[in-house]
């Protein structure tokens, strides 16, 4: 019975030793410099969500909402040995209305409040794509290429280089089989190890925008397209958020570095699809 209660006393000094342990570093680290000054900064940091706007079978996303993660924040901070705005640690949620809860929805644009434009390019089998992208990678930008069937197959070494450089390729639809779709949306995602799909709807035909959810890709239908004069369609039409839809062609080839350093001169992030639009 001696034992059993000397035990009992262990086990509870052991107890409260971890508890006044823990208790103590609580203390000194809310004594720490660097953790003063992450309290002092964390509301400043936070940021509210913006829920998306539907209207029909249209959608603009949203913005995901964050707060500072304070204590993995500190560890981060304190294990690089110094404050720093950069090594901040957040955790973000989603808005209540949010893209990814209607998926069944055309996305028309990017949410206007985060400045930035994507430049699209749908390709055809035919199209040579080499001096568009010799331009756009010589600006430093990543664009979005939605390719149809034939050059998909043709161009699978070309499709590593792009996703690799950060451009973002979908599928033109109207164009597969559900044989197609399946084999070029495990090409994009599994292979070339782009987070998302999405796909093109030229048609705006229920059946594809359906399948497209069903494989969880997102569908885009952009308002403002051009091919003819890309570049006065962009001085009249071009608002934040834009989708910025072209085709290959010689007008296109011709214009699009003034395109690019009119859309900067705007004070726009000319991105990807996947950063313009995604939450």
């Amino acid at each position: 019975m001696k034992k059993i209660f000397q035990m009992i006393g262990l086990i509870s000094l052991t107890c409260f030793s971890f508890f006044v342990t823990e208790k103590t570093a609580i203390v000194v680290n809310d004594m720490d410099e660097i953790m003063i000054e992450i309290k002092e900064e964390k509301d400043k940091l936070k940021k509210n969500s913006v829920d998306a706007i539907i209207d029909g079978n249209t959608i603009i996303p949203g913005i995901n909402g964050r707060n500072v993660n304070v204590n993995k924040s500190y560890k981060n901070m304190k294990s690089n040995g110094y404050y720093s705005d950069k090594l901040y640690i957040y955790d973000y949620f989603k808005p209540k209305i949010s893209l990814t809860d209607n998926m069944d929805k055309y996305i028309i644009k990017g949410n206007p409040q985060k400045r930035m434009i994507s430049i699209i390019f749908t390709v055809y089998a035919n199209d040579d794509i080499t001096e568009i992208l010799n331009i756009i990678n010589n600006y430093n930008i990543k664009a979005t290429f939605f390719v149809e069937t034939t050059w998909f197959k043709n161009n699978n070494n070309l499709i590593e280089g792009m996703i690799k450089n950060g451009h973002n390729v979908g599928l033109l639809l109207d164009d597969y089989s559900d044989s197609d779709f399946d084999w070029i949306d495990m090409m994009i995602k599994k292979i070339n190890r782009q987070s998302n799909g999405f796909c093109y709807n030229i048609s705006d035909n229920k059946d594809n925008i359906d399948i497209c959810k069903l494989k969880g890709n997102y569908t885009i239908k952009p308002t403002l397209i051009s091919d003819k004069t890309p570049l006065l369609d962009i001085k009249n039409k071009l608002q934040s958020g834009s989708l910025l839809s072209l085709k290959i062609n010689s007008q296109v080839k011709k214009e699009l570095s003034t395109i690019i350093i009119y859309i900067k001169s705007k004070g726009y992030t000319i991105t990807n699809i996947e950063e313009n639009v995604l939450e």
